[in-house]
């Protein structure tokens, strides 16, 4: 990489895709060296195994030119930079502070209003609190212009409110379903669908209807119809639609789950890896989400690089939900990097930190973690020990109400017991099979079931093929 183009190759490295297409579809350039460069960017930044080098020998102004349009086009578009700015403006109205430009500002946008933008709600409530400081100074003109406004849009400010209260009681249900699945969320679906596709409503509603719709495809396992939503709205964003960073790595975080569900690795890696390409409030999570979609492909180096990299932010979480998850992840990683001896220490000294917050958050995936450590260093017996100091099989009985259930912590607790010959070859089979035959429909979970079984083959061939698959000659 040329020394003078450093700090250019990394700006543009740190794009993403959906940022480049919108700003190749709005670009006015004459200059072909800028359409080269914006060209080479937008290829770049969509095959980031096969990128080529920046030309030297174009004007270095040119690049710093173009890095300037760059972020002023994306602030422009940025809904979270317009919500801190509106945040800024309230704070000022309230506070007395406006200024005469400011106030400019906001009758510019009052007079050119077409579309409600994406905050619309808080952007009507600011208004209104604007009139209230105009009517008490007698800016009878600006007020009238105000008040013409928060007339107009009082209807449509009273739907979008409604809409964002009516989204509070779908979540609930489909939360619910999706943690307990006690509740059917489906009866939202047309609705949800209704109010992603009203392009007069906010866009806040509408991106908030299309995350709800992804859990409820998630539960359902329909994922040909989510295939449909994220066709659309992933046009929406090559468009310019509902953009923020945030907004996008979550998108992309959506995507890896979709892909992973779909058995689509290479893509689900690839979405994966452009969700943690700026470290957001999200990080760790989606970390964690790229960090076993890697195991799974036996990227088990790659997947322990990831999570060690990923330390510092670990440090700094508030977010014991991720934190956990992480831990479980690293654990894993270590396992599959043949380092089950640091796997089991390291889960021994979280479980003694953390006690509370795995049970809050979390403990399936953690004890799965930490069985796998144990069952491949074989210590059947302290397995057992720890299932019953903590009574994981009766919480294994309420987690299997869970959409996301696979008998991981089951079987490992019963291959244990067969090791300690507390229950016969027979007994083994059938508490194998008992909760995995309900779950057979889901291609995803058979999937990640014959995973386990490879795994397990290694310490009864007996009962698991090398694929993972049952032993037909046992089970029949």
């Amino acid at each position: 990489m040329s020394v003078r183009l450093k700090d250019f190759t990394q700006f543009a490295n740190a794009l993403l895709p959906h940022e480049v297409a919108y700003l190749k579809s709005v670009n006015h350039f004459k200059d072909q060296e800028n359409i080269d460069i914006l060209d080479l960017i937008y290829h770049n930044t969509h095959n980031p195994e096969h990128t080529f080098p920046y030309k030297t020998s174009i004007d270095k102004r040119k690049y710093s030119n173009l890095k300037i349009w760059i972020n002023s086009r994306l602030k422009a578009l940025d809904v979270d930079a317009y919500y801190e700015w509106l945040m800024e403006i309230d704070r000022k109205i309230m506070t007395d502070t406006i200024l005469p430009r400011e106030e400019d500002v906001l009758i510019r946008l009052i007079r050119g209003f077409r579309n409600p933008p994406f905050y619309f709600v808080r952007f009507y409530e600011i208004i209104r609190n604007y009139r209230f400081y105009l009517l008490i100074r007698f800016r009878h003109h600006y007020n009238r212009i105000v008040d013409r406004f928060l007339v107009d849009y009082q209807g449509l400010y009273d739907e979008c409110f409604a809409v964002n209260r009516q989204l509070h009681e779908a979540t609930i249900d489909i939360v619910n379903q999706y943690a307990r699945n006690d509740t059917d969320s489906r009866k939202w679906e047309a609705w949800l669908t209704g109010i992603f596709y009203n392009v007069n409503l906010d866009g806040l509603n509408r991106y908030l209807a299309i995350v709800r719709l992804t859990l409820i495809y998630f539960n359902y396992r329909e994922y040909d119809k989510l295939d449909r939503i994220y066709d659309d709205l992933d046009g929406m964003l090559r468009n310019g639609e509902f953009y923020a960073r945030r907004i996008l790595q979550n998108y992309y975080a959506n995507r890896v789950m979709l892909h992973s569900r779909r058995n689509e690795p290479e893509k689900a890696i690839e979405y994966g890896f452009l969700s943690i390409r700026q470290h957001s409030g999200d990080y760790l999570h989606y970390v964690n989400n790229l960090c076993a979609v890697l195991l799974r492909q036996n990227h088990n180096s790659r997947a322990l690089k990831l999570m060690q990299d990923s330390f510092p932010e670990l440090k700094n979480t508030r977010s014991h939900h991720n934190r956990v998850g992480f831990a479980s992840f690293y654990i894993r990683a270590l396992n599959e990097n043949k380092r089950a001896r640091e796997a089991e220490s390291y889960a021994e000294t979280f479980l003694n930190g953390y006690k509370e917050q795995i049970f809050e958050f979390r403990w399936h995936t953690f004890f799965s973690a930490y069985f796998q450590s144990l069952i491949m260093l074989e210590k059947y017996g302290r397995l057992l020990h720890i299932a019953r100091r903590y009574r994981l099989m009766d919480h294994e009985l309420e987690y299997r109400q869970r959409a996301v259930y696979i008998p991981t912590i089951s079987w490992y607790h019963f291959v244990a017991a067969y090791k300690e010959c507390q229950i016969n070859g027979e007994e083994l089979r059938t508490r194998i099979h008992e909760p995995a035959v309900p779950l057979l429909h889901d291609a995803h979970k058979t999937r990640l079931m014959l995973l386990l079984g490879r795994e397990l083959h290694h310490h009864i061939p007996e009962l698991f093929q090398p694929d993972g698959s049952f032993n037909k000659a046992e089970s029949s």
